[in-house]
């Protein structure tokens, strides 16, 4: 799941200018921004429906599908195989390293060379792949009808749907270990003094509170995603960002939210050596009871289970505390989705290709084989989350916000966050350097669009 959740920087191209102007005023980052509760094909791009996938098979149609390395799985596999069967259309998965994905992508993509289809972010970070420019329309399509709300806007760009996404939403918070919590008679917080009270608790019967591996800067930057206190407590904020109409220095709740991120960590609620934990020891070490929280995502307790730890239902979860409103879910968006490339010769295969994933039986097959996945982002299948995501849902009244990154334009910006609250944490820059930092970076990119 790591690499689901890292953020990547990207260059603003000049010819963004337009989708960037109309993505201030459209509905699509109004929804981001509020919660989630609410080739030459011819005439193959028209938007049109296709086939079904019981006509005529075609022997002589390859489907090339590139990714990032991890997110072609098993599943994905075994129903490519089974779709050839049915329709004689091959699937050519081509995986690439993750640091080289994005560049290789968009590089064959403007020269003419790109995939049939390509796998991309979903919701505000589709601006990296320019859709408008390299993806079909898929308004039309039959199963556009079966996303619920959220997964339709994260689906799409300049109000149309560009993307097949299947992959589900999940959530930015604390997860805790109910055993270490009832041994020391501890409660879910309220607010971060609370959770500073179970943290001194904890130090106090020598289990180190949170496992926060601070040596990845992709995970610093992370920290800083469910910091959606900047709007649930100063509504309009993600707004007046996208307007370029405001900084984060300016927001008090931005600055909130760093300078408790730091004070957990100054007062050892991470650990004396967290500078130096990577994310790969984190399972160990809250697999033993060493550590009693984490920050992250939802599955995350399937590998501490099977690392020999608690079972996975003995983990539950309350919002990130730095931001002191922990009445609001940070959630990230619907992950990775699937676009058809508008030079693509096989438009109408890739099409059918779509279709067949999204009927009944083949979705349930998909998320049978995704346990990582907690909810379908398409009607006809169910999903099988873990605990600790529909006790929290049910904690917060499903009141949600998506997580910075999907809310904000250009919130990672040229990709120094992560190493910037690093530099705090080492005393090298304040919080409100680090959001200074953030603006100046970002300002930028707004530049780049005039």
């Amino acid at each position: 799941m790591k690499s689901i959740h890292k953020r990547g920087t990207f260059e603003v191209k000049k010819n963004l200018r337009t989708t960037f102007s109309k993505a201030l005023t459209g509905v699509m980052l109004t929804s981001l921004g509020l919660s989630l509760l609410t080739g030459c094909g011819e005439s193959s791009n028209t938007g049109t429906s296709t086939s079904n996938v019981s006509d005529a098979k075609k022997t002589d149609v390859t489907l090339s599908v590139m990714a990032s390395a991890g997110w072609i799985r098993d599943v994905d596999k075994k129903l490519a195989e089974k779709f050839k069967e049915q329709t004689g259309i091959k699937i050519d998965f081509q995986e690439n390293p993750g640091d080289q994905f994005e560049n290789v992508l968009m590089t064959r993509l403007a020269t003419g060379e790109g995939p049939d289809i390509f796998m991309a972010e979903s919701g505000l970070s589709l601006l990296k792949v320019q859709p408008n420019k390299y993806a079909v329309d898929l308004s039309n399509e039959s199963w556009v009808s079966k996303y619920p709300d959220y997964a339709k806007v994260q689906a799409s760009y300049d109000n149309k749907v560009v993307g097949f996404t299947t992959w589900g939403r999940d959530f930015s918070a604390m997860l805790y270990n109910t055993e270490i919590f009832e041994k020391y008679d501890l409660k879910e917080p309220t607010s971060y003094e609370e959770f500073k009270q179970v943290s001194e608790k904890l130090l106090e019967n020598g289990i180190t509170p949170v496992y926060f591996p601070g040596k990845e800067e992709w995970y610093n930057a992370q920290a800083f995603d469910a910091a959606v206190n900047i709007e649930s407590k100063a509504t309009g904020s993600y707004e007046k960002l996208n307007n370029n109409t405001m900084k984060y220095a300016e927001s008090e709740e931005a600055l909130k939210y760093l300078r408790n991120l730091k004070d957990s960590a100054d007062n050892g609620y991470f650990g004396e050596n967290f500078l130096s934990d990577t994310y790969d020891q984190g399972i160990a070490g809250l697999a033993s009871g060493k550590y009693a929280m984490w920050q992250g995502w939802s599955t995350y307790v399937n590998d501490i289970e099977a690392a020999g730890g608690p079972s996975a239902d003995k983990f539950l979860a309350f919002p990130a505390p730095y931001g002191d409103d922990l009445k609001t879910l940070a959630m990230n968006g619907t992950g990775m989705t699937h676009l058809i490339n508008k030079d693509s010769k096989n438009i109408d295969a890739a099409k059918q290709y779509f279709e067949f994933l999204a009927e009944p039986e083949n979705l349930q097959e998909y998320y049978d084989g995704r346990p990582d996945l907690l909810e379908p982002t398409l009607e006809g299948a169910t999903a099988n989350p873990p605990t600790n995501y529909t006790h929290v849902l049910k904690t917060v009244n499903d009141k949600t916000l998506l997580t910075l990154p999907q809310s904000i334009l250009y919130n990672g910006a040229d990709g120094s966050l992560g190493k910037n609250v690093q530099s705090m944490f080492f005393n090298m820059m304040t919080p409100e350097q680090v959001l200074q930092s953030l603006d100046a970076a970002r300002a930028k990119m707004f530049d780049a669009t005039k």
